[in-house]
């Protein structure tokens, strides 16, 4: 085992903090224990949601042809303290400690695994019939749209654009892709 993934003494790590309990966390904890890694490993995520797979929510999960997209991981099993539905507001290096809503929670060392936030069109926030697609709950929003079979416009012809655009026509919309870069997926 290396010294990397050995539990230490007051010098070394000793508890894991994961925030971000997407594809990256979960891989992240996962890979901790796998290593053999023996310390406290706790992945915090945002969302109250079991921890899921993203790619699918863009066209098989919205379209209901896969009813989730859940990582299937004991987390009980591997020792890993999910607390989710944990928003992480603050980081303080110097205390090593995240500042949450429910409390600070210390670490030894931290992975920040929270990816990426959408962009916001200016003057969107609040605008009725304007979408997000990035979390489980957005999928909710968006499913009575698709069923609806309104016009669709999406903005952004990268892979999750384009995974929504495929799985708005196949719910039976008019779609227009609307990219600023010259081409789709560049």
């Amino acid at each position: 085992m290396s010294e990397q993934t050995q539990e230490r003494g007051p010098s070394g790590p000793r508890r894991v903090v994961v925030t971000g309990a997407g594809m990256a966390g979960v891989q992240t904890a996962v890979a901790l224990r796998e290593q053999g890694f023996t310390g406290t490993v706790t992945l915090i995520g945002a969302e109250p949601h079991q921890p899921y797979d993203r790619p699918p929510l863009s066209k098989a999960v919205l379209l209901g042809t896969a009813e989730s997209s859940a990582f299937d991981v004991d987390f009980e099993a591997l020792g890993v303290e999910l607390r989710l539905g944990c928003e992480v507001f603050g980081l303080r290096p110097a205390d090593h400690e995240l500042d949450t809503e429910a409390g600070p929670v210390p670490y030894d060392v931290l992975v920040v695994a929270t990816g990426a936030e959408p962009v916001r069109l200016p003057g969107a926030e609040g605008v009725p019939g304007v979408h997000l697609l990035r979390t489980l709950d957005d999928v909710e929003r968006l499913r009575p749209v698709l069923a609806r079979r309104e016009d669709v416009v999406v903005v952004g012809a990268g892979w999750i654009g384009a995974e929504f655009a495929t799985a708005a026509r196949e719910a039976g919309c008019a779609v227009t892709v609307v990219e600023a870069a010259g081409r789709p997926l560049a």
